[in-house]
């Protein structure tokens, strides 16, 4: 069986009571051990609720006035050492604030743990969904403008070949899309942008390794008919996260493809005005990670 390690980031943010409603579902699912890596003192509850039982482990972590971003790397770079002593582990994180906890040193959540495992930038999110389609977008938390010329082959092959090893990994069949990154996937312009000349040349590559896959698909009608077992590729975040988002309804969970350690994520933020308003807070998306670790992955 896996074991996960649950890191325990922003206390502000809905993650203790996600974790707290998700007691018994923890304790009966098909996982060695839970280790449990933050500060005590922020997640009492989680402390009290969940020491009783054998499964559970926690390490402290003290977490220093305003020093979020030094806490971060702890716990994580803690995770990480103990994911390379242990087999069959996982690392679980939950939602953060990244302009507190990240400080504007990285993007995203992805791109600081790729560089905590091995500071190669070889990473891919993958938003993922055991039923329907998933998404990857190639590129993450970077302006529209900024977009095309951070678009190059190394990059979308290494995109490719990260999706195609993953899911080989569950033993799952797959069709890859790759979305243009122009209207119509340029069908309408010259010969000379990015879906023409670059897009179109790898596709045609990756068919000859008898890789199944299609592309430059235009983005407007891609997300039609049945979507069931098809991984996108988008070229910029909001061309997959919103009709995943909007066809999932946050049935999905966050991923970091492209390392030898697995890491996911509840696919969602930290929601502090459901905190602050008391309204309902679902833990849909954070069982969906629980069920995913419980299942035997060879990774």
């Amino acid at each position: 069986m896996n074991s996960i390690c649950i890191l325990l980031t922003d206390h502000e943010s809905i993650n203790e009571e996600i974790i707290i409603s998700s007691y018994k579902n923890l304790l009966t699912a098909k996982i060695n051990k839970i280790y449990f890596v933050g500060c005590q003192k922020k997640f009492k509850k989680i402390y009290k609720k969940f020491n009783l039982k054998k499964k559970f482990r926690f390490i402290n972590v003290n977490l220093k006035q305003n020093q979020y971003f030094e806490y971060l790397r702890f716990i994580t770079n803690k995770a990480i050492k103990i994911c390379k002593k242990e087999k069959d582990m996982l690392i679980l994180n939950m939602p953060l604030n990244k302009k507190k906890f990240l400080k504007n040193k990285f993007p995203g959540f992805t791109e600081f743990f790729s560089h905590c495992v091995n500071k190669k930038k070889d990473e891919n999110m993958l938003l993922y969904s055991e039923k329907e389609f998933s998404v990857c977008p190639l590129t993450t938390h970077i302006e529209i403008k900024n977009v095309e010329k951070n678009i190059n082959e190394k990059k979308i092959k290494n995109c490719i070949f990260n999706i195609v090893n993953f899911y080989r990994k569950l033993n799952k069949k797959i069709e890859v899309i790759v979305l243009g990154l122009n209207p119509h996937a340029s069908i309408d312009f010259d010969k000379g942008t990015k879906d023409n000349m670059l897009i179109n040349k790898i596709v045609k590559n990756m068919r000859k390794k008898k890789i199944n896959i299609k592309g430059p698909v235009s983005a407007d009608t891609a997300f039609m008919g049945n979507l069931r077992k098809k991984v996108f590729i988008g070229m910029y975040h909001d061309q997959v996260l919103i009709p995943f988002k909007a066809l999932n309804k946050f049935d999905g969970i966050n991923i970091t493809i492209g390392k030898k350690i697995l890491r996911l994520s509840p696919d969602h933020g930290t929601a502090k005005n459901l905190k602050r308003e008391r309204k309902y807070i679902s833990n849909k998306s954070f069982l969906r990670c629980v069920d995913f670790c419980s299942k035997k992955l060879n990774v």
